[in-house]
Formats: C-alpha cells, sequence, structure tokens
C-alpha cells in the first residue's frame, strides 16, 4: 500500500515545496495588495456563515453549543472514536505502525496549536464580530450557552490548526474510509467560530495552511513514521525485558488481540 511509505524515507523536494508554499501563502496574508483580498474575502465569507444564524432557532442553538467550552471537550472526544478504530481493528497494517501514525499526529497536533497560540501573542487580530456589523449575536440569540463569539487575537484559528493536521493526516496516510469518518469532524470543529465571528476566513485557511503544511511536511516528508515505530518497538523490548510478567502480561494479551 502506498500510504504505508509515507514518513519511511527522506523526501526533500517536497519537504522544500511545503514549506515554501507556507511562506507564499503566509506572505499573501501581509503584502498589501494580497492581504486587502484576504480581508474582502473574508468579509464577504463572515456576512455569508454568520449571517445564515437568522434561519431559525433550532440553527442558531446548534452553532451556540458548538462554540461552547463542553462543546470543545467532546470534540476532542469524538476525534478519538476514529484514531481508536484505526488503530484497534485495522488488521491490515502492522500494530506499530498504527500506533505510529496516531503519535506522530498527536505530537504535530500539540505542536501546532503550541506555536499557534504562543507565535503570534504580539500580533493584534480583532475577530469579525468585533469590528463589522451587522453581527448576529449567539450570546445573544441563545443567551442561556455560553458561546465564544469574539477574540483580540483571532489569528491564527487554533480549531483551524487542529482540524487541519487531523482531516488531512486521515486522508495522506491512513486511508479514504478513515477519512471520511474524519472529515464531518474535522470540518465542525475548523467552521465553528467562523459562523459565531470568532474567526476571519483568513485566520482559518492562512493561519492553518502556515502551521498545516509544515508539520504534515516534516511528518510525511520525513522518516518520522519509521523513527516512531523504532522507538515503540524498542520500548516494548525495554518494558517486556525490565518489568515483571505479572504486568506486562495483561498489555501483551491486549496486543496480541488487536494485532
Amino acid at each position: 500500500m502506498q500510504c504505508d511509505l509515507i514518513g519511511t524515507r527522506w523526501q526533500p523536494r517536497n519537504l522544500v515545496l511545503s514549506f515554501g508554499l507556507a511562506i507564499l501563502i503566509g506572505l499573501s496574508y501581509i503584502w498589501e495588495p494580497t492581504s486587502e483580498l484576504w480581508r474582502a474575502i473574508s468579509t464577504d465569507f463572515f456576512y455569508i456563515v454568520n449571517g445564515s444564524l437568522s434561519w431559525g432557532e433550532t440553527w442558531q442553538t446548534i452553532w451556540a453549543a458548538t462554540n461552547t467550552p463542553l462543546s470543545d471537550k467532546l470534540n476532542g472526544l469524538v476525534m478519538a472514536i476514529p484514531c481508536l478504530w484505526y488503530v484497534t481493528c485495522d488488521r491490515s497494517r502492522p500494530l506499530n505502525l498504527r500506533l505510529a501514525h496516531m503519535l506522530v499526529m498527536g505530537i504535530a497536533i500539540v505542536v501546532g496549536v503550541y506555536f499557534a497560540k504562543h507565535a503570534f501573542r504580539e500580533y493584534e487580530s480583532l475577530s469579525p464580530s468585533l469590528v463589522l456589523t451587522p453581527f448576529n449575536d449567539l450570546t445573544q440569540l441563545v443567551p442561556w450557552l455560553p458561546s465564544k463569539v469574539s477574540a483580540d487575537d483571532s489569528f491564527p484559528g487554533n480549531h483551524a490548526v487542529v482540524a487541519g493536521i487531523y482531516g488531512f493526516f486521515f486522508a495522506i496516510a491512513i486511508g479514504r474510509k478513515y477519512f471520511w469518518l474524519a472529515l464531518p469532524i474535522a470540518l465542525m470543529g475548523g467552521t465553528a467560530r467562523a459562523v459565531a465571528g470568532a474567526h476571519w476566513l483568513s485566520d482559518l485557511f492562512v493561519g492553518g495552511a502556515i502551521h498545516i503544511l509544515p508539520l504534515l511536511a516534516l511528518a510525511f516528508a520525513t522518516p518520522a513514521i519509521r523513527w516512531t515505530q523504532n522507538f515503540l518497538d524498542t520500548l516494548a523490548d525495554v518494558l517486556l525485558l525490565n518489568l515483571p510478567s505479572g504486568l506486562t502480561k495483561p498489555f501483551v494479551k491486549l496486543v496480541q488481540k488487536i494485532s
């Protein structure tokens, strides 16, 4: 299977292309002619998606619920479902490869969110809900739900970074059937804040791309996944040799069951 070769060897061309594309997309956000274009497109996008909140109370409640802290936590649990299904049920691949995929994806998400939160801390970017009118405010439309509808540091979109890494990782490295399960989860996580007015389209697309492209390149165009497989094999050997058999026996049985 071709995707099983991803992350097993150096691919300098893909590395350079991915980092170069991320830089170009980032420059388009600050270069005046294209930055104005991004602002115009993002403004139109805001009026379309936020304007949809006038469709009715049920629609408003759905989007208010998806923008609450509880929804963020539940979305994380839902995102774990395709991951667990892949690790425990896909017998077509070695268990260490399945675990390596999930570990590399998890590391990429953590690194992406860290840089999204800290690299642009000094850059002020007010969300569309703070600068555009008319604005359908979910905190007024559905006051009984604590929805997030604004941000004074909207760039980049953290949720878009997570959703992008998650969705593209499944699409590129794991397979189509898992991707179609992960896609609606990723889309919901990536677009909820935009509908509420807390992010511009450029926050999602540009902010997402400058994090997602380099991290996926490091995961797929280097031997990162093969290194992770080797690490997991070595760790398993060390634990088996150094821990009492009474502790390791249940894990050995579990591994045999899902391998």
